[in-house]
């Protein structure tokens, strides 16, 4: 994988075959004009952030025609035959602007967690009554935008449709059954809705449905789920593409993760409704734009391995604290239903695909378990580097508290939102520079877990070491870190029990990882590593597994030109790897060595000395060294 392990440096490697310092996205922001006199930011999941030519712009200049669907910083579009559909791809929940607003649910139980809390009461002053069997209970059901004065409140309507008591709920634009928007019976999803919202003064087209998730017959309990209320227009570049597709193939769904489950307000089952419909969607507008309107190069991701690591990878791998039987038979039971979704997704295009249809499959990273929780931040702050505003308490988080840093006096300070890397405040080359930037690294070398007796720290080099690792340039941290496999720090983690080390605890939830570790940590379950499996017909080798043993793993940079070499045009100007020949048909997999020597060659002892080796010194290389000159015969 690319430096740092993480979705946005990750899927940008992938479309510009360029290592982090070259396409620049190292965090899920830039600090512009530079992180250490940053005046504003930018999301990395927009294209402009993409410092390097991407395959997008290499198929247009050679004529082809290409489309991004939901795919990280795809857009805005920077070339005329490079169309996108949702070009923001951001994995984080009522994060991407196509949305009115995400998401949520509608219960009249207590401990659920991003719903609003309802109360189920006898129907009053409403005309035109549905059918019921029994007295209908009506529920308000706002639906809050995420900008203030553009929200909406709709009406609920239980009724009884079979006699057994409440089973079904509708959704109403006011008191009158005249007005009926949806209807779903317990377990079942209502039709999309079409409705319009005023945002930012206009009128604007935007698409939900609802599932009862749970109805009891007497109202006592009820769960619904209203789904994100996504945009029917502006998601893509061409603009009309955005009604085509949802004409054909319905409306388009952006965010599709295991969050109603998480909350309480659905079952595993639901999230995986949503993520079967964006995965089909994806994969019949993939076929469509692919077969029947002329394009030549398809890009997609889907984002819930990453989602179901987070949350159920821990629970599975014995490596972490966190496993238990229990927790993981639900916990396979939601990677078996995710592989199951996928097959089914990458099965489509499959089968719609021709002989000369190549296909690739390729994760931006995997994960590994959650072991411990630190407090990196609060190690720096007591070590007198990291200095906070006076009467600052508590445990410091730089996505909530980055404004309370002192800036006048801070050694070194860490941008908002998940950074491994950090920012020495002083004049870059100056001795102050050096000595902050080599005292921070010999307190982090030299940090140790007494509880386990290991450095939470696996990696911490300095920025001109940085390059090892693919990261440079004005984005690039003064010092770069990762973390030790199952050490977390960037990520929220649950507090545990009092500990007696104040940087170092269990904590008491755990997770999955990957962006804190490089890409090797591994257990016997999990991997942090990419996969890339792919097809092309008389191109690439059938049934090849390439050996690590001999070859090594392949670069994530090498991806682009792998689909580059595929489609026969020249790769993004700044891409930065070669195809791996490995994979080609009639490439051999590795070079043997011969077992014939020449004649000259006299042989070696274990010491590495022959017949022919100036040795009576004692010493073959006497006098290679400074300080050696009067070593030599005697």
């Amino acid at each position: 994988c690319a430096y740092p392990v993480w979705t946005p440096t990750n899927w940008a490697t992938l479309i510009t075959g360029a290592e982090t310092g070259t396409h620049t996205v190292s965090r899920w922001f830039h600090s512009l004009p530079t992180p250490q006199d940053a005046t504003t930011t930018l999301s990395t999941f927009v294209g402009n952030a993409i410092a390097a030519e991407t395959v997008f712009e290499a198929a247009d200049s050679a004529g082809l025609k290409s489309v991004a669907i939901h795919y990280p910083a795809a857009g805005p579009s920077r070339a005329a035959r490079a169309h996108v559909v949702d070009g923001f791809g951001h994995p984080g929940f009522g994060s991407t602007p196509f949305e009115v607003t995400p998401a949520l649910g509608y219960t009249n139980l207590d401990g659920i967690a991003n719903s609003f809390r309802v109360e189920l009461r006898p129907a009053h002053d409403w005309r035109n009554l549905p059918e019921t069997k029994s007295p209908p209970l009506e529920f308000a059901v706002p639906i809050v935008t995420k900008k203030a004065g553009e929200s909406q409140a709709l009406a609920g309507l239980a009724i009884d449709s079979s006699g057994d008591g409440l089973d079904t709920l509708i959704l109403c634009e006011e008191r009158d059954g005249a007005t009926e928007l949806g209807r779903a019976a317990e377990g079942r999803w209502s039709d999309w809705i079409a409705r319009q919202f005023t945002i930012e003064g206009s009128e604007t087209d935007a698409r939900f449905r609802f599932k009862t998730v749970e109805l009891s017959p007497d109202g006592s309990r009820l769960r619904m789920y209203r789904s994100q209320v996504m945009l029917a227009h502006g998601f893509c570049e061409p603009p009309e593409l955005a009604a085509e597709l949802s004409n054909r193939f319905g409306p388009y769904l952006e965010h599709a993760s295991i969050l109603p489950y998480s909350w309480g307000i659905g079952d595993l089952d639901t999230s995986f409704e949503e993520i079967d419909y964006q995965c089909e969607w994806v994969a019949n507008v993939g076929n469509y734009l692919l077969h029947e309107k002329g394009y030549s190069l398809l890009y997609t991701h889907i984002h819930i391995f990453d989602y179901l690591n987070h949350q159920f990878l821990a629970d599975v791998d014995p490596a972490s604290p966190g496993h238990s039987p229990e927790k993981a038979e639900v916990g396979w039971k939601a990677f078996r239903q995710s592989y199951v979704t996928a097959d089914r997704m990458i099965g489509k295009l499959l089968d719609a695909a021709d002989d000369d249809t190549a296909i690739l499959i390729v994760s931006d990273h995997a994960a590994y378990p959650q072991v411990r929780a630190t407090d990196l931040c609060g190690l720096l702050q007591d070590n007198g580097f990291l200095v906070l505003e006076e009467g600052f308490t508590g445990r410091f988080d730089p996505n909530e508290d980055f404004d309370r840093i002192d800036m006048a006096r801070t050694k070194v300070f860490v941008t908002p939102y998940r950074s491994f890397e950090l920012f020495i405040n002083a004049p870059e080359g100056s001795q102050e520079y050096e000595e902050i930037q080599r005292d921070v690294l010999t307190l982090l070398r030299s940090w140790i877990d007494g509880e386990r007796n290991e450095s939470p720290v696996v990696l911490a080099l300095p920025k001109r070491h940085a390059p090892l690792l693919g990261m440079w340039g004005e984005q690039c941290g003064d010092i770069v870190y990762f973390m030790n496999e199952g050490y977390v720090s960037g990520y929220p983690s649950a507090e545990g029990a009092e500990a007696d080390d104040p940087y170092v605890w269990a904590p008491g939830e755990y997770g999955g990882h990957h962006s804190p570790y490089l890409s090797t940590a591994r257990t016997a379950v999990s991997s942090n590593g990419a996969v890339f499996i792919a097809r092309a017909l008389g191109q690439l080798k059938k049934g090849y597994e390439r050996p690590l043993d001999r070859l090594g793993p392949m670069s994530q940079a090498a991806v682009v030109p792998v689909v580059c070499h595929l489609l026969g045009i020249d790769p993004p100007a700044q891409a930065q790897r070669a195809v791996p020949r490995d994979f080609l048909e009639g490439a051999a997999t590795a070079y043997e060595r011969s077992s014939a020597v020449p004649e000259w060659e006299k042989g070696t002892d274990v010491r590495g000395f022959g017949d022919r080796v100036w040795t009576q010194g004692g010493d073959m290389v006497a006098g290679f060294f400074a300080g050696d000159s009067d070593k030599g015969p005697q």
